[in-house]
């Protein structure tokens, strides 16, 4: 786990300094060392930059930018091959020496020797930059569903990328003009949307993809190839065989995830997905250390209690790290100035992982993922219920709709009424359904908010490009099969990820989401409905039925909880301050209007335990990191092009 960064192009007195404040930006993310590379090719620089976080392979054997001791050829490698010994093994017998043991140095050599064939054959959460100095080529690749971050920016004549967006700033070359669509897509969904961010000059590399640059005398980019799609719903011979390939695939998987030279923790709640992974990881090595935090103010509602008695259970050493509530209120600046884009989602994160970072832990399992694969959001219910609601809405005569949706949303508010009306509007695929249920502003709202409206195709495609669902195999004949992957492809790869990513490295901690193993992604995500959940409850029948050992009966019968932060009420409190310097950036943006963020603001501020107090937050995080972004001195001014 590391930070990379790059830059390539015509040589220009800007490029040294700009590729140092790059990598000196992502220390926090690699605080074990730092290097970078100058290439020439002609008249073409290529600069490759890494920050090192030690985690295999401890040894200077392990350093980056690593080079080829034969080709020469260069890598820049952020995140963890967990099948490296195999393909190791395999690079042995044909022929290839190792000076260390690092993942980096088995990828250096499958490169060498597969090509991009090799990307096929990689179990791990991954960015690189590799450059094939034989045919002069920059690869850049990303992991399946975009666990590891790597932004881009073309300008003044250059290729920048980097393992974060403030990276690429740092450089000094790149503006921070925003990007209106970019802006849209955060206030729909309390996260930018790939591929945008909120600038203009900044997107984000896609998930799943590679794509090679030709260096000569001059910068030619290859056309974006996909080495991972979604798959489409298959059939299953018996739930009974999903069950076992489940419990096979996931146990291998954590087991894999166990590769490390550093001692490795795991975020212990009392929820199923964190027991399962414990549990599992426990058996398979005795030194795991679990890690429970709870609030030390409210402690007969935390998890510790049952996650303590989880640990024990298992033999495992168990740290409950109690946090006071004024502990976490002071972590909420640090959390606002880490944000490497803005976010309504990521506090609980960042707390967390400070606390297992200052306990000693560099690496930690987390149980993410699992909602999403095996059916534990009330989407996967929510979605073809409101199926058959909006079409039925659609045969009622237009003046009767808006009655009925008022008597919908009675016990439900009026959050929930706004969304069922756009619901109605956009019709009633499931697409659409499951985004605009994930929405955070409502088109109206959004349109009230920003100076320069978002236009009829961008509402119409829900904020997104359209060739980021266009090719998803969805099916409205399996609704709970196209929630799965909607909730994968968006929430989790352009919400939780990036959110675990940023929050985790924010403290130099490495978090490993076993249950989105390449393996396993290939087969659940294959399993239709009916057997994802047998019962029609949004439960994870799956993993509950794969690991029942595991799930003693005060676990399994729980309701669904989580570490939750008294955010609304701090806002009204000792966060108020922070609240209004936040808005009142926003409200002097050239990009955003005064009275819509008053709205919003003043909405809160009438009905604090409404759900609408997430949308105030959001804009405060907005407003907060615009704020930041604006003392960032103008482009060029850092460095003379």
């Amino acid at each position: 786990m590391c930070g990379i960064a790059g830059i390539v192009g015509d040589f220009s007195d800007w490029h040294l300094p700009a590729l140092e404040r790059m990598v000196e930006a992502q220390r926090h993310r690699g605080p074990d060392g730092d290097g970078i590379q100058w290439i020439q090719c002609g008249d073409t620089h290529l600069g490759l930059g890494h920050r090192r976080l030690a985690i295999q392979d401890l040894s200077d054997a392990g350093r980056q930018p690593m080079v080829h001791p034969h080709s020469g050829d260069v890598l820049v490698f952020n995140g963890e091959i967990y099948n490296s010994p195999e393909l190791g093994q395999r690079l042995s017998r044909e022929g290839v020496t190792f000076r260390g043991h690092s993942d980096t140095e088995v990828l250096l050599h499958a490169l060498r020797n597969w090509g991009i064939e090799c990307l096929r054959e990689l179990n791990g959460m991954y960015a690189f930059a590799w450059f094939d100095r034989e045919r002069r080529k920059l690869l850049l690749a990303r992991d399946p569903l975009g666990i590891k971050p790597l932004y881009l920016s073309h300008i003044n004549g250059a290729f920048l990328f980097a393992s974060e967006v403030g990276s690429l700033i740092a450089s000094g070359q790149v503006s921070t003009e925003l990007d209106p669509v970019g802006l849209a897509s955060l206030l729909a969904y309390g996260s930018t949307q790939a591929p945008h961010t909120v600038f203009r000059d900044v997107r984000v590399f896609p998930a799943g993809h590679w794509q090679e640059f030709e260096i000569t005398d001059k910068l030619c980019p290859g056309a974006m190839h996909s080495h991972w799609a979604f798959p489409p719903v298959g059939s299953s011979p018996s739930h009974e065989d999903d069950v076992a390939s489940v419990r096979q695939l996931l146990t291998s998987s954590v087991q894999s995830h166990m590769l490390s030279d550093v001692p490795v923790g795991v975020f212990l709640s009392s929820g199923i997905d964190s027991t399962i992974v414990a549990s599992i990881a426990a058996q398979h090595q005795s030194n795991v250390q679990a890690f429970t935090v709870g609030f030390a103010d409210a402690a007969d509602h935390s998890e510790a209690s049952l996650a303590k008695k989880t640990a024990s259970t298992l033999g495992m050493s168990h740290q409950t790290l109690w946090l006071s509530q004024n502990d976490a209120l002071h972590a909420v600046n640090p959390w606002l100035d880490s944000l490497d884009l803005p976010s309504m989602d990521g506090l609980n994160t960042y707390v967390i992982s400070k606390c297992v970072r200052d306990a000693g832990i560099v690496v930690a399992l987390s149980g993410q993922g699992g909602d999403e694969l095996f059916g534990g959001y009330p989407s996967f219910l929510d979605v073809p219920r409101l199926l058959r609601i909006v079409r039925w809405l659609r045969t009622m005569p237009a003046a009767m709709r808006a009655p009925i949706i008022r008597l919908l949303s009675l016990r439900r508010g009026v959050v929930f009424r706004e969304k069922l009306t756009n619901m109605l509007a956009i019709g009633g695929d499931v697409t659409g359904l499951a985004l605009q249920r994930r929405r955070c502003f409502s088109d109206s709202q959004i349109a009230d908010l920003l100076c320069v409206a978002p236009g009829a195709d961008e509402v119409r495609n829900h904020y997104l490009e359209p060739s980021e669902y266009a090719e998803l195999p969805i099916s409205a004949a399996d609704p709970v099969h196209a929630v799965s992957i909607l909730e994968s492809k968006f929430y989790l790869g352009n919400t939780l990820l990036p959110v675990g990513d940023t929050n985790g490295m924010s403290h130099g901690l490495e978090i490993r989401v076993p249950m989105l193993d390449r393996p396993l992604l290939n087969r659940v995500l294959r399993i239709p409905g009916s057997s994802r959940l047998p019962d029609r409850i949004a439960n994870k029948a799956l993993l509950r039925n794969a690991f029942p050992e595991f799930l003693r009966p005060e676990l399994a019968n729980q309701t669904k909880r989580g570490f939750v932060l008294p955010v609304k009420r701090w806002m009204l409190g000792p966060l108020r301050p922070v609240c209004e310097t936040a808005l009142t950036t926003l409200r002097t943006h050239p990009s955003f209007r005064a009275d819509g963020v008053d709205q919003v603001w003043n909405a809160f501020l009438k009905d604090p335990e409404n759900s609408i107090w997430s949308r105030a937050w959001l804009l405060v995080a907005l407003g907060n990191y615009l704020q930041r972004v604006q003392s960032v001195p103008p482009v060029g001014t850092l460095y003379a092009a």
